[in-house]
């Protein structure tokens, strides 16, 4: 089966609106999806026949960004400097050359996944943003600001998973990050009584 865009994707039927194909077989899939006109769904396809796909999530890379901390404070820095990078609009394959070295043997997933689905993910972010409480927008501000990151212009609605990222790249859990971020962690509200 060859994803392209134009055909629909197999068992949605959504329209494949862009393909990324990756150095390790897998297939990133923009698809058509319903909260906008502009609105679109990442997936991530890594086996094509038959066809096997799942649709990442911050968490997902939270927890991955975790792992490599736990191997290497170093190692996840960098990877978040890398994602960073793409987040202020750098192309991912530049910024895969110029950081593979850095983050190379880190457990988890590849950097070339994490930057080619964040780069969407996070564009799926800031399509779907329709604003935030002003006490709220000015806490993330400075977060990232303490950090040394430029938050760049039209990015704000991805700008609560960059913190997210950021604290989990600095050795905060990624639950806890999560948690703080306000973000559904549906096993722990349920924990607390939530249905």
């Amino acid at each position: 089966m060859t994803l392209q865009p134009g055909q629909r994707f197999p068992r949605t039927q959504r329209l494949i609106l862009d393909v990324r194909h990756l150095s390790n077989g897998w297939v990133l899939v923009k698809t058509e999806n319903g909260k906008s006109a502009s609105d679109f769904r990442v997936r991530t396809v890594y086996q094509q026949q038959p066809i096997r796909y799942y649709t990442p999530k911050h968490a997902h890379f939270a927890i991955d960004l975790y792992g490599k901390w736990c191997a290497s404070p170093q190692g996840a820095a960098a990877v978040f400097d890398a994602i960073v990078q793409v987040w202020q609009r750098h192309s991912p394959g530049l910024v895969l050359r110029n950081y593979r070295a850095a983050t190379g043997g880190l457990p988890g997933y590849d950097l070339e996944y994490i930057l080619n689905a964040l780069d969407w993910i996070l564009e799926q972010e800031d399509v779907n943003f329709t604003g935030r409480p002003t006490a709220l927008q000015h806490r993330l501000d400075a977060e990232l600001h303490q950090g040394g990151v430029q938050v760049p212009s039209g990015r704000q609605g991805s700008q609560l998973a960059m913190v997210l990222l950021q604290q989990v790249a600095r050795g905060r859990h990624p639950v806890e990050a999560m948690l703080a971020a306000n973000l559904d962690v549906l096993p722990m509200k349920r924990g607390r009584g939530a249905v």
